[in-house]
């Protein structure tokens, strides 16, 4: 039986762990993205309202990041400042027709 080549090996750990590692920006882009996946599910909304709330105050947060990150384009930065204040009137009619316990708990930047 043959030994597997130590490069090879390498190679392979290289080529796993590499789709983990995004520069910050990609990260919080990646991360936001998921966040709106898991905020329209409708199912979501219904069993998990709170969770809902939450993951809205994420996303603009997270775009407020986006928007202040000098490596975007100054476009992406304005798009990303013009989709925070959505999230965050969103958000904010979101608590109004549907209070729960945690609503009060949700901050809006």
């Amino acid at each position: 039986m043959a030994l597997p080549h130590p490069h090879r090996e390498r190679d392979l750990d290289r080529d796993l762990n590499e789709e983990h590692e995004l520069p910050s920006a990609e990260a919080v882009l990646a991360g936001t993205m998921a966040l709106m996946t898991g905020y329209a599910q409708a199912l979501q909304a219904e069993l998990h309202p709170e969770q809902r709330l939450l993951m809205g105050a994420k996303i603009s947060r997270n775009l407020e990041l986006l928007a202040a990150n000098t490596t975007l384009s100054e476009p992406f930065q304005r798009i990303a400042l013009g989709l925070r204040a959505r999230w965050q009137l969103m958000s904010a009619c979101t608590e109004q027709s549907a209070p729960c316990a945690c609503a009060s708990l949700v901050r809006y930047h």
